[in-house]
This record gives structure tokens, sequence and C-alpha cells, in this order.
């Protein structure tokens, strides 16, 4: 949770369609150093009305690993120039 929290726009990669579930909400691409290693992180926000969860909404982590290929300064649109 506290990674999520520090994620900002300009760590933002892309926006992927989950191609499992057409229904399911587009998931969101970001990418950030951890120890001198580029880390992808891939979520997806829903909203829900389940009581449970005040009818609020969830952000499900799909993936958090290392990047197999480094990240370029071009792979942040909108990260500013450095």
């Amino acid at each position: 949770k506290g990674e999520l929290l520090l994620l900002t726009g300009e760590d933002y990669v892309e926006t992927v369609n989950d191609h499992r579930s057409s229904k399911r909400p587009d998931m969101m691409v970001f990418g950030r150093k951890y120890c001198h290693e580029d880390v992808y992180i891939k979520i997806r926000v829903e909203l829900t009305n389940a009581t449970y969860l005040g009818g609020g909404g969830l952000i499900l982590v799909m993936s958090f690993h290392f990047a197999e290929v480094s990240f370029e300064d071009s792979d942040f649109p909108y990260r500013k120039s450095r």
C-alpha cells in the first residue's frame, strides 16, 4: 500500500487492456527504481458498491516485478526531462 501511495503521474508508463476479461477496467502500468533496479507496477482500479468496502473502490496489484528491459526516459510520457 505504501508503494502505491508513492506513485505519481511521472511514473506512469502506459494503459493496457485485460485480454482475459473485456468487462474489467484497463490496467495501468507504472515504473520506478528500487535499489538501482527498474520495477514494473501494474494495477487495476475497480469501483465497487460492496458494503463491506464502504462502497468505495479497490486497487488490485496485478504485477510488481523487476523489468526485463531497462526503462528509457521515452517510456514515461508524463515525466519531465531531467
